[in-house]
């Protein structure tokens, strides 16, 4: 009986165990997403961001970058925006009121 429960005991620790490391490894992956979407302090979106926040398709962000209206870069092909380009864009398109 007593054999059952140091049994338990060491499951039980082992398992916490594995959770510490588990919410270890995830706090350091949110810290490395969080900076690789910050660059010198400023904040780059991608397009999936971008549909999200703005709830446009992706269809209307190709549009206000091909117009150039919509300032954006690639990264190893992936399109990213600049926080400060996306506010000012919204702000210059639809005025104060959106922001």
């Amino acid at each position: 009986m007593e054999e059952g429960k140091n049994e338990i005991m060491e499951l039980r620790q082992m398992i916490e165990g594995c959770f510490e490391r588990q919410n270890k490894l995830i706090a350091r992956l949110e810290m490395e997403l969080e900076a690789l979407s910050n660059f010198n302090g400023k904040q780059m979106l991608d397009s999936r961001d971008m549909r999200l926040q703005l709830k446009v398709c992706d269809r209307t962000l190709i549009r206000w970058r091909m117009s150039g209206k919509l300032p954006s870069f690639k990264i190893s092909g992936k399109v990213y925006f600049w926080a400060f380009d996306v506010y000012k864009f919204l702000r210059e398109e639809y005025g104060t009121a959106v922001l």
